[in-house]
């Protein structure tokens, strides 16, 4: 099969790398550093004419096309009928987060995987998504799915960009989709094709990503003996630190690898966590910022090459903190 560019240039397509629920991604067979992802004709249907603007739009972002971590399109493609059918992005290849947070899949795809990492994972991630930002893009679908992570340099890449939400002068594009367990409530209940993301959304899903990349897999909200994550999100029932449920009565987190990761994290870490995802919960405005995580996550990192923290993935024992509460 062939794909065309706006001229009617055409490129033979290689072989299916990966797909989903919107389209599949193809090689490129005559260049190894790009790919096409093309859209299912109904998705395509279901987007509307609006969703070609989109990505024209994207194309003409030319900072963020030239961005060494985004899957950001590059140009439009189109069948032999000069129909739009998808886009050509950069070739990322890595390793989903689903793997690196996850309590035993990190052994086989991150061999290498320690906390310091980690911590220089999400350091990078945090820098991709202030670059987004500052050009008024949000990313609205925050989950592990859709970022990957190189095993060796730990370098995270973020795909899927053509769900992001971005906007000229005249219009904003929504992202159209979401997973519930990594929304901000202030977005629950509502169509995601018509929901205006904020930094403060983003800022918040971010929170439950680094979580779970911190804490193995486990959800922030998913708490034992009562509620599932999507529910206890809403409540704003986060049992941990200040406020949470104190170890050994129902509903908080029992002793054992959760618990005792937890416990080696830095005060200022715990804060942040705190400080989003139960005081923030409601409040957008309380929750951390770009600047206030990367300020925290360095001193974790300095702590750890020190040596006042653990670089264990999974601490065997508690950390006695000064703060019971924390």
């Amino acid at each position: 099969m062939n794909v065309y560019d706006a001229k009617g240039q055409g490129r033979p397509l290689g072989e299916q790398i990966g797909g989903g629920g919107q389209g599949n991604v193809y090689l490129v067979g005559s260049e190894p550093n790009k790919v096409v992802k093309i859209f299912h004709q109904d998705k395509l249907k279901e987007r509307g004419a609006g969703f070609i603007e989109k990505i024209q739009l994207q194309i003409e972002m030319k900072e963020l096309v030239s961005h060494s971590n985004i899957a950001w399109p590059r140009i439009l493609v189109f069948d032999k009928n000069a129909q739009c059918i998808g886009y050509a992005m950069k070739r990322i290849e890595g390793v989903p987060l689903t793997k690196l947070a996850h309590p035993m899949l990190y052994q086989k795809y991150f061999p290498n995987l320690d906390r310091l990492n980690i911590v220089r994972m999400l350091l990078y991630l945090l820098d991709i998504v202030k670059d987004l930002h500052n050009h008024k893009v949000y990313i609205g679908d925050i989950n592990k799915e859709n970022i990957i992570c190189e095993p060796k340099s730990f370098q995270p890449y973020l795909i899927d960009a053509d769900s992001y939400q971005i906007k000229n002068d005249k219009k904003t594009y929504h992202c159209p989709v979401g997973r519930p367990e990594m929304t901000p409530v202030e977005h629950h209940g509502k169509d995601f094709r018509l929901v205006t993301r904020t930094v403060e959304s983003d800022l918040f899903s971010l929170a439950i990503l680094m979580f779970e990349c911190l804490m193995l897999g486990r959800h922030p909200y998913d708490n034992i003996g009562g509620g599932n994550p999507v529910e206890n999100l809403r409540n704003g029932s986060f049992p941990y630190g200040r406020g949470g449920v104190r170890p050994g009565y129902e509903g908080a987190i029992p002793r054992g690898d959760w618990y005792n990761i937890w416990s080696h994290l830095t005060y200022d870490v715990k804060s942040l966590f705190i400080k989003t995802l139960k005081d923030g919960v409601n409040e957008p405005s309380q929750r951390a910022s770009i600047a206030e995580w990367q300020d925290a996550l360095e001193r974790y990192f300095y702590a750890m090459e020190k040596g006042y923290n653990t670089k264990e993935i999974k601490p065997k024992e508690a950390k006695q903190s000064q703060n019971d509460e924390y």
